[in-house]
């Protein structure tokens, strides 16, 4: 689709992580202006399409026979460079989902609570950090995805 090496899959995976920064801004906005309920659904909806993003890559890169064998044409594969690269952006990425679903569910869970059960701030808190690893997932997914299938 961009004129790379990487399918279809792997091109809608990237669009997806490279535009969820921006939505869970938008949804902090709406939080800011009381629009509590729209901000709830807009980021339980963006975390289930990011964690569902995640099953299908992983699905495909396992029948395609593992991520070497997708980025098999790069002039990077197998080198200290793409691996690092990967790695980089799979273990914040995955610590950022893990923290973000932890913080959908219990705000999920005490949704009917006023000012979230007294944690308004931490959530907040919790919230700028899980906004900042989507740009780092964003950013770094744009490395491997060029180093893998546009260099």
């Amino acid at each position: 689709m961009f004129g790379t090496r990487a399918d279809a899959i792997v091109d809608g995976v990237l669009m997806i992580n490279v535009l969820a920064p921006f939505i869970a801004t938008f949804a902090a906005r709406l939080a800011r202006r009381g629009q509590h309920r729209q901000h709830m659904w807009v980021q339980l909806t963006l975390w289930a399409v990011l964690a569902v993003n995640v099953v299908v890559l992983e699905v495909h890169i396992r029948l395609s026979g593992g991520s070497g064998s997708l980025v098999g044409d790069s002039p990077y594969a197998g080198t200290t460079l793409l691996r690092g690269v990967f790695a980089a952006h799979i273990l914040p990425a995955v610590a950022t989902y893990l923290l973000w679903g932890g913080l959908v569910w219990t705000t999920f869970v005490r949704r009917n609570q006023p000012q979230l059960g007294g944690r308004a701030s931490l959530h907040r808190t919790v919230g700028k950090v899980v906004i900042a690893g989507l740009v780092w997932t964003a950013l770094s997914a744009g490395a491997v995805y060029y180093f893998g299938f546009a260099a």
